[in-house]
């Protein structure tokens, strides 16, 4: 009897960027059916956001199909449920919790029926909010995976988070995550000790691209430039990049993707060198990227940091460009020092700009291009396989069958 996938992912398959997940199920694919539905949009987010087409596109699903299919997989149109988060820890939660669960489960059961579903294999995708929908599905779960991609920095998500992602772990038959700190949490915490590490990749081919056009958003900027590509928030070291900048009067700052302004110093905002191009689909980020002359991860040395592994260091790599980041990881950025340049300071960091672009060759091109070839979202779903494949074999789960291409 055939496996199917099915993965409940906070990251939204729709979203500005592309993330972890849909990454993974894409590539997944090739190997057994996979289903994946999003976080849901609150009834309170579905009304205020109705011209958006991804909130129309949530609304028609009430009324036609509840699902579409898009590269190879069975997209489940999340319902709206319940805004929640406001609520304080306790079993009013628990109900309006349980409530929304039950909602996402039946739209789940709804589109399952139109298919040959056997049974689950069960990926919650740091989408600890709706760990229990595994318990209102139709078909059997015979595996249970917690998927952590990140820590839990914000405020919003530690309300409940703190205590929700512990208990999804532990429910968990297994725990991958993408940073070692978070794999060794797990173990470290007593929350499963079957946690695994499956780091971040890049889709190699779309950014290691010869289309060497720009993107409208940064055509005109002239001079060098050190780019960042990814969310503009709380992680990244701002003081570090406005004195880094000021070392470098000659160059611009070019922070490309969505901006949360409160996480932002207004010496930023209002720097005349600082440029901002606002969310790019991802399909156009290469052409972005194309304008960096040298590519940042300005993130801050801090707890939270050490959970991270940005899928935009190989995006950076597969598009041959020279990488300065500050040590927010060591134990990451240990494996990459032959093609990251890794600073603790501001001066240092500048420093490292200025150096990279005047040793720069195409050698050294070749040499980042070829490091990004061995980390595919290909290479990171076959690790994913065998371990799934390992551990069903290891568990003998009877009738349950996984390809092994």
């Amino acid at each position: 009897m055939k496996s199917s996938y099915l993965f409940l992912s906070l990251p939204r398959h729709d979203a500005a960027f592309t993330s972890t997940p849909w990454q993974l199920a894409k590539e997944l694919a090739v190997y057994t059916p996979v289903f994946f539905i999003d976080h849901p949009y609150t009834f309170w987010e579905g009304i205020r956001k109705i011209n958006e087409p991804t909130i129309q596109h949530r609304w028609k699903a009430y009324f036609n199909k509840k699902y579409k299919m898009q590269e190879g997989i069975v997209v489940v149109a999340s319902p709206f449920v319940w805004p929640i988060n406001f609520l304080p820890p306790g079993k009013v939660y628990r109900f309006f919790k349980k409530w929304n669960e039950k909602m996402v489960a039946k739209r789940i059961n709804k589109v399952a029926s139109h298919f040959s579903v056997a049974h689950w294999l069960y990926v919650n995708s740091f989408d600890f909010y709706f760990h229990h929908v595994y318990q209102h599905l139709h078909h059997p779960v015979h595996l249970k995976v917690y998927h952590c991609i990140d820590p839990i920095i914000k405020p919003y998500s530690k309300k409940h988070g703190h205590y929700l992602e512990p208990e999804a772990a532990q429910q968990s038959d297994l725990v991958i995550a993408t940073a070692p700190s978070l794999s060794k949490r797990f173990k470290k915490e007593g929350l499963n000790q079957q946690s695994y590490l499956i780091p971040n990749a890049a889709q190699v081919k779309l950014f290691s691209s010869n289309n060497l056009s720009l993107h409208p958003t940064v055509q005109n900027i002239s001079g060098k430039v050190m780019g960042y590509l990814g969310s503009i928030e709380r992680r990244m070291d701002y003081t570090l990049l406005l004195d880094a900048l000021n070392q470098l009067p000659d160059w611009t700052l070019l922070l490309a993707g969505p901006v949360e302004k409160q996480y932002i110093p207004d010496s930023i905002l209002q720097h005349p060198r600082v440029r901002f191009t606002g969310p790019v689909p991802h399909e156009e980020t290469p052409s972005v990227i194309n304008r960096f002359d040298v590519a940042i991860i300005p993130f801050l040395k801090d707890e939270a940091s050490a959970g991270i592994y940005p899928l935009k260091m190989f995006e950076y790599l597969a598009a041959g460009k020279p990488v300065v980041s500050t040590n927010f990881n060591p134990e990451i950025l240990i494996e990459l020092v032959d093609v990251v340049a890794t600073c603790t300071n501001a001066n240092d960091f500048a420093n490292a700009c200025r150096q990279v672009v005047e040793t720069e060759s195409a050698q050294l091109v070749e040499k980042r291009k070829r490091v990004a070839e061995k980390n595919t979202w290909t290479h990171r779903a076959q690790q994913w396989h065998e371990l799934i494949v390992n551990f069903l074999n290891a568990k003998q789960h009877v009738g349950t069958s996984i390809s092994k291409k």
